[in-house]
């Protein structure tokens, strides 16, 4: 197996800071805490144990997004944990029904997974509800008890995230809304940073990646919140007018860096790049105060720091028109900087039209909401009546051993099946923890499940070592409950941030939770720590035997299908360029698409780079395709702002040789993803970028001739300056693209 130290390193210790959750924690530890308190002053400290542990459950399925979301996924695990706990108790003292019923619910948990995050967590704690109940054996009496006491704990650990749905029943959308514009935010303030024009950063695709994914979940939240409304809310319309503006304001931003990348080519330019440096840092502030006036926050927002730099782009712009005048100067480039500061005045009118639509939100006399106007609600098809709903559509697509999702959730009931027979037969103490164990580590791939191996191994033996020390040092109830629900809040708030140290805490929570009950020293530790390596090598081993799911199976198709989605963005835009102005509709569709392909290619190639077995040699050329579609895309995005200026701009032929030579290798590429084959040799880019130069040229001296300059022909010119240095950078982005590809074939060969 090859697995180098410092991959194992970079394994364990991955964070990511910006999921800390601590509103959550604070839920979860109120969830679990004030049902234990109760519980001691009633003298029922069993019941106030269970309700606080089920509404510790059900605050786990509060994945965020809209309150109607939030309240439905935790109205389906109150209900799922109640029927869990309700038949786990029932069918507890048989053990071959325990060990069937186990199997049941395992392959039910598994394919919660079609539903989505919130599926499979939702799934996450009606299984653990139930291998709690299947532990503890009861009477229909019994029984009973619990199923109400569930329902009790669902409803207050709604209640702590509901709370405010009469009051703010926009604030989660607000939230989303906001994510978008810090993460844009995030986005400009990072490239002022670079130490060197044009240098290739792998780290600022997570920026770009991350701005993606926070638009898309704004659109879901959205949608869930205007889901079954037939009146028109003006607050929805108008985040959604914030959706599309921070949409339009990322490709701006996008197209004005890749300006800006350009003109830090030429020395003469210098004092411009400065002043964008500078235009950049007051555009990264004014987005940051446009999230925090959506979020609710007053925040002074104004152009008063930008008009002045834009006063100096525009001087610096007339005295390089100056310089730039003889024929002996590079009239190429004039075109950029001329766009460059065009840009900077269409930014600041996003801007103010932006800043706007923010403080609106919050202005007290708000347009009157359109009564009689009624959403448009799609209506079933004649005929088909009798279809089944769409909610189980998903499931009956997938019963079947073609389905990833399906073999995974065979093969996680069988795992937990098989856990219920070992702890059983072998009458391991507080068995349940085995099955746990197995449910939180096994995944539908196996370099997650790999991963999850060494987080629970490890949070659990350092969270063993810290209980052990607090329970040998603290013998005060009220102090020991106290850290009982501090563990809840730590390991809540950080298991986003990294799972090992959530499981760390969780095994504190748990430890001490269970000496408080069963007061037996150091005996449970033991316990703990054997039955989380029986469960951990349990999931290692049933993925392993049953239906592998290898990500080096599918993460070629992946990158290509990433491929081809750029292909057909450039493809998209260029068309425009060549006179299709009606394919210009289509762009924003497609541009989205593109993201969401890029967005999961990267997820497969980390899913991929976690597998143990992985050669390490692959991760450069992976990251560096990834990179460079990126950027490929950021150009193709830059021409897309562009577009404005050709409307009345006859298409040059030589343009059109350029974009089917790009066409023709981006083709090359995605067959050689898909095929896993060497790519064909790179084509001739060169030719037709260098008769796109020639023909410039002509133009432009033929402007220069004139006694009486043509306007037109110079804009003409102008125009077509930015398209040729834009696709120059395509062109080296491709053929870096390609040479990874070589490298990454080469790579997969050598470690066949």
């Amino acid at each position: 197996m090859q697995w180098h130290r410092s991959r194992f390193l970079r394994l364990i210790l991955k964070l990511e800071v910006e999921k800390l959750a601590i509103a959550n924690g604070l839920r979860s530890a109120l969830a679990l805490g004030v049902p234990l308190g109760i519980g001691e002053l009633v003298r029922h400290p069993e019941s106030g144990l269970l309700v606080g542990l089920m509404a510790f459950f059900v605050n786990l399925a509060n994945v965020g997004g809209s309150y109607r979301s939030r309240a439905l996924a935790m109205g389906t695990a109150t209900l799922g944990i109640a029927i869990s706990v309700f038949v786990g108790t029932l069918g507890a003292d048989i053990p071959p029904l325990a060990v069937g019923l186990m199997l049941l619910w395992g392959l039910g948990c598994g394919l919660a997974y079609l539903y989505g995050e919130v599926g499979s967590i939702v799934g996450l704690v009606v299984g653990i509800s139930f291998i709690f109940a299947i532990n503890t054996p009861g009477d229909f009496t019994l029984a009973l008890e619990r199923l109400l006491l569930c329902l009790v704990a669902g409803g207050w650990a709604m209640l702590l995230s509901l709370i405010m749905w009469p009051f703010t029943p926009y604030t989660p959308l607000q939230a989303s809304v906001a994510a978008c514009y810090r993460a844009i935010a995030d986005y400009i303030q990072e490239f002022p940073k670079k130490a060197i024009p044009g240098e290739i950063d792998p780290t600022k695709i997570r920026y770009v990646l991350k701005i993606r994914q926070t638009l898309e979940r704004a659109r879901t939240v959205l949608g869930t919140q205007r889901l079954g409304q037939e009146i028109r809310s003006w607050m929805d319309e108008q985040l959604l007018i914030l959706i599309h503006d921070a949409e339009r304001l990322f490709g701006s931003v996008t197209a004005l860096i890749e300006l800006t990348e350009v003109t830090a080519g030429y020395q003469r330019f210098h004092t411009v790049q400065l002043l964008t440096n500078q235009a950049l840092s007051q555009m990264a502030n004014l987005t940051q105060g446009i999230a925090q006036t959506i979020s609710g926050q007053s925040v002074a927002l104004s152009l008063d720091n930008l008009q002045p730099i834009y006063k100096a782009l525009q001087e610096q712009e007339r005295w390089q028109k100056i310089a730039l005048s003889t024929p002996a100067k590079d009239y190429s480039a004039l075109g950029p900087l001329v766009h460059l500061v065009h840009l900077v005045e269409k930014l600041m009118r996003q801007f103010e039209h932006t800043m706007e639509s923010a403080k609106a939100l919050h202005l007290d006399s708000k347009p009157i909401q359109h009564r009689g106007e009624r959403l448009l609600v799609p209506q079933p098809p004649p005929g088909k009546s009798d279809a089944p709903p769409v909610f189980f559509a998903p499931l009956r697509d997938n019963l079947t051993l073609d389905s990833a999702i399906f073999r995974h959730a065979l093969r996680l009931g069988v795992a937990l099946a098989v856990g219920v027979v070992v702890y059983t037969t072998a009458d391991l103490a507080k068995g349940y923890w085995t099955t746990i164990t197995i449910i939180f580590v096994l995944k539908p791939d196996f370099g997650s499940t790999f991963e999850r191996f060494f987080h629970r191994v490890g949070g659990t033996i350092l969270g063993a070592i810290v209980a052990a020390v607090l329970l040998a040092t603290i013998t005060n109830k009220f102090v020991l409950d106290a850290l009982i629900i501090v563990a809840v809040f730590l390991g809540i708030s950080l298991l986003k941030v990294h799972y090992g140290y959530a499981v760390t805490f969780f095994s504190i929570f748990v430890l001490l939770l269970t000496d408080r009950n069963n007061p037996a020293g150091w005996e449970f530790i033991d316990i703990r720590v054997v039955n989380t390596l029986i469960g951990a090598g349990l999931a290692i081993v049933a993925h392993a035997l049953m239906w592998p799911n290898w990500e080096r199976q599918r993460y070629s198709s992946q990158l290509a299908h990433a491929v081809r989605e750029c292909h057909n963005y450039f493809q998209t835009v260029m068309a425009v360029y060549l006179g299709e102005g009606e394919r210009k509709a289509a762009i924003p569709n497609q541009k989205r698409q593109t993201g969401l392909a890029i967005i999961n290619a990267q997820a497969s190639c980390q899913r991929l780079l976690g597998e143990p077995q992985t050669p390490p040699e692959l991760a450069e050329p992976l990251m560096t395709i990834l990179v460079y579609l990126s950027r490929f895309t950021n150009a193709v995005t830059a021409l897309n702002v562009h577009l404005d200026p050709f409307a009345k701009t006859q298409p040059l032929p030589e343009l059109e040789t350029c974009v089917q030579q790009i066409s023709v290798l981006l083709n090359q590429i995605a067959e050689a993803l898909q095929q896993e084959t060497l790519p064909p040799d790179l084509p001739d880019l060169d030719s037709g970028m260098q008769s796109l130069d020639l023909r410039l040229k002509a133009l432009h001296a033929d402007y220069l001739q004139k006694s009486t300059p043509s306007a037109p022909n110079y804009q003409f010119v102008d125009n077509y300056s930015v398209v040729k240095m834009e696709s120059e950078q395509i062109v080296r982005w491709l053929t870096a693209l390609h040479s990874a590809l070589v490298r990454l074939h080469t790579a997969k060969l050598q470690n066949h």
